[in-house]
């Protein structure tokens, strides 16, 4: 978990005056330690060792997970959220770090992923989330897209006239977002956001998202055919056969670079 050093520190200094201590003795009490020392991390500039933090917490006969997130698990799960879907619902908040604390997520990376996944899919879209796409090779057909007005790259995006078919890859190093688009394309009441400016040829053509599955790390690929009927993209297992032999792989071997990049940062 992201660790909060302005809290970290509060937390130190109630410890200290719980001890009734000041800060040169409760210094010399975790071991000779300075008075500037307890200072900065009172005052958040820095935290203390792991040896140090031990020692804290033992006189304090608290948790070094108290001193470093506090016993507000909840309160830190929602701020998690409230950062990625500011105007989700209250209540659904509260149903959300229900599900996160009881999936017992083992590390800040599942924990980050899930929170994210759920942003994504509940946040409302806006204005900002219209996408607008700009052509960077004419020869490749290839566009990047970008959402808030622009300014934000976010997709990749190949249009293979022959077959008729869209093929989209997330932005290098863009937040994932794939999840998102797929509601999108997948509600007749935001999929506006993404044709809206999208050239007339394109319209209603078969789609392919590429990302990286973060947790398997691995390709994920997801076709969707546009129904007529509903006027909305639609996934089905026999689109797989439809885009057989038809994949852009410039984009699979993007995804795969990626790949290679997030285990050389694991090692």
């Amino acid at each position: 978990m992201e660790v909060n050093k302005q809290e970290v520190g509060q937390r130190i200094k109630e410890v200290r005056q719980m001890l009734n201590l000041s800060m040169d003795k409760f210094g010399k009490l975790l071991g000779e330690l300075p008075r500037s020392t307890v200072n900065n991390w009172e005052r958040g500039i820095n935290l203390p060792k792991m040896e140090t933090l031990n020692r804290i917490a033992e006189v304090g006969h608290v948790t070094n997970e108290y001193i470093l997130y506090g016993n507000q698990e909840d309160e830190y799960i929602a701020n998690l959220l409230r950062k990625k879907a500011s105007e989700t619902n209250p209540m659904m908040m509260k149903l959300l770090t229900d599900f996160v604390k009881e999936s017992e997520l083992e590390d800040d990376r599942e924990l980050n992923r899930v929170v994210t996944f759920f942003a994504e899919n509940l946040t409302p879209p806006t204005e900002k989330d219209y996408l607008y796409y700009h052509q960077i090779d004419e020869e490749k057909n290839l566009s990047l897209a970008s959402n808030n007005f622009g300014k934000i790259a976010k997709f990749y995006l190949h249009y293979d006239v022959i077959n008729e078919i869209i093929h989209i890859m997330p932005f290098t190093f863009a937040e994932q977002s794939i999840s998102r688009l797929m509601i999108f394309l997948t509600n007749f009441e935001s999929i506006k956001y993404f044709s809206k400016n999208l050239e007339e040829e394109m319209h209603g053509k078969s789609v392919v998202l590429y990302s990286l599955n973060e947790e398997k790390q691995e390709l994920s690929l997801y076709p969707l055919t546009f129904s007529e009927s509903s006027q909305v993209y639609q996934f089905e297992e026999q689109n797989f056969e439809k885009v057989e032999g038809k994949l852009y792989w410039p984009f699979i071997e993007e995804i795969a670079k990626l790949r290679i990049f997030n285990q050389s940062l694991e090692e």
